[in-house]
């Protein structure tokens, strides 16, 4: 799920309230959107965006309807954005979205019998990737012991 520091890219510490995790509950969600760096409003209209506020426009897009944030980019235009508003939409739009996700997974969660058979076929599966790939390694560099 996103990150809200506007850099794009993970880091070697990662920073647990730059990051929406899907067992976010919905107040730790709107809490760590609300945290998010926006900066300043602009002060003349067409300003550029800072890689803050393009992060946060990036993020609306992927949650929210169109013409919300079409009327967030013309706010942001005209310079009567209120990032606070702004930040208070993307919040709820990424509680609808994360939520059934959430709940999927406690469910699943509470499963044990599949969550075993799921352990189970996965280690399979890995042992037998695991031992295709040593066998086709040791037949590039001349190991032949089996």
């Amino acid at each position: 799920v996103p990150s809200l520091d506007g850099n794009g890219k993970m880091s070697k510490s990662e920073n647990v309230n730059a990051t929406i995790y899907l067992a976010d509950d919905d107040d730790t969600i709107r809490k760590k959107t609300m945290k998010a760096k926006s900066g300043l409003s602009p002060e003349q209209a067409n300003s550029p965006m800072t890689e803050d506020i393009q992060n946060l426009f990036s993020l609306m897009r992927l949650m929210t309807d169109a013409n919300i944030v079409a009327q967030y980019e013309a706010a942001y235009a005209d310079c009567s954005i209120r990032f606070g508003d702004m930040k208070k939409q993307l919040a709820e739009d990424m509680i609808r979205f994360v939520a059934p996700i959430r709940e999927r997974a406690a469910d699943l969660q509470k499963d044990e019998a599949r969550l075993q058979r799921i352990l189970k076929e996965g280690a399979e599966k890995a042992r037998a990737s695991a031992s295709e790939t040593l066998k086709a390694t040791r037949k590039l560099i001349g190991i032949n012991y089996y």
